[in-house]
């Protein structure tokens, strides 16, 4: 599978590609959600998973365009928090979240889920 990640934390990105990449997925890596939102539109992935809290535009705006528009409409979107809980209303068009910091077991689960 192909994953991208959009963190602005750059050891985070770093350790969530690093996980992926052990459990034989490819990812790929955007450290602002402009970046993110330019990848999702020119490739294909998967799913993405996203921080919720990124300086240039917040995730569930982010999830929006990148669910109304380019390759990558129909990939599961993860919203990835320091939050131990999502409101419903939090949740907007995400598929899932998963708490930071990401565990194997918390992507395999999302990745099944997906």
């Amino acid at each position: 599978m192909l994953f991208l990640f959009i963190e602005d934390d750059l050891d985070s990105a770093e350790a969530f590609a690093a996980l992926a990449n052990s459990l034989g997925h490819r990812s790929h890596l955007a450290h602002e959600g402009g970046v993110g939102l330019r990848l999702a539109a020119a490739t294909r992935y998967d799913a993405i998973f996203m921080d919720i809290g990124l300086p240039d535009i917040d995730g569930l705006t982010l999830c929006k365009y990148i669910r109304s528009a380019g390759n990558s409409t129909h990939a599961c979107i993860v919203a990835v928090t320091g939050k131990t809980h999502l409101e419903e209303e939090q949740m907007g068009d995400f598929d899932g979240y998963v708490t930071k910091p990401m565990t194997e077991l918390g992507m395999t689960r999302i990745i099944q889920a997906c």
